[in-house]
């Protein structure tokens, strides 16, 4: 089992870590041939704009597990740092429930969203015409991803709950 969840989480970690940092290479690339050629060539590369928007939507979707992972995702802890220590483990147990209902919507929508596209055709407004489909294929593929960390995280969670140790308790990370 707990090799299992390693393997989850080594998965996770590669996909949103080094891929999104070529990724984000991949955009950087990209803008600066397009400031290039804007200023030397006064003509801008038209494709940098739309791509480069499916490519920030790739980094900010596919990147969600790893910030939950990090314990960077935003929140309020004037109040749980008042807690005792079993009522902050409650409380994170609940809040991963919550969270992990969320995401399977998420993953849900996301997933019908691709489908219709695919179902339709659905292109871009450019003159590349772009399918719509494959640059949604982040989201889903995000949203899976924070599923899967919410899961490793439910699994943790209740295991402080039972052992009633751990202040490592997604507040107490940093």
């Amino acid at each position: 089992m707990k090799r299992t969840l390693r393997i989850v989480e080594s998965v996770i970690t590669f996909i949103s870590g080094p891929v999104q940092g070529w990724i984000l290479f991949l955009m950087m690339l990209l803008v600066l041939v397009d400031v290039t050629t804007r200023y030397v060539l006064q003509n801008p590369l038209s494709v940098a704009e739309e791509y480069g928007a499916y490519m920030l939507v790739a980094i900010t979707c596919m990147g969600l597990a790893y910030t939950w992972k990090e314990g960077s995702h935003v929140r309020v802890e004037l109040l749980i740092k008042r807690l005792p220590p079993a009522a902050r483990r409650w409380l994170r147990v609940i809040t991963i429930f919550i969270a992990f209902l969320f995401t399977g919507f998420m993953v849900v929508a996301s997933y019908q969203l691709v489908s219709f596209s695919f179902m339709f055709g659905t292109r871009s407004g450019s003159w590349i015409r772009t399918p719509i489909a494959w640059p949604q294929i982040t989201i889903i593929v995000g949203s899976v991803l924070l599923f899967f960390q919410l899961i490793l995280e439910t699994i943790r969670a209740v295991g402080e709950l039972r052992s009633g140790k751990g202040e490592r308790n997604g507040w107490d990370r940093k």
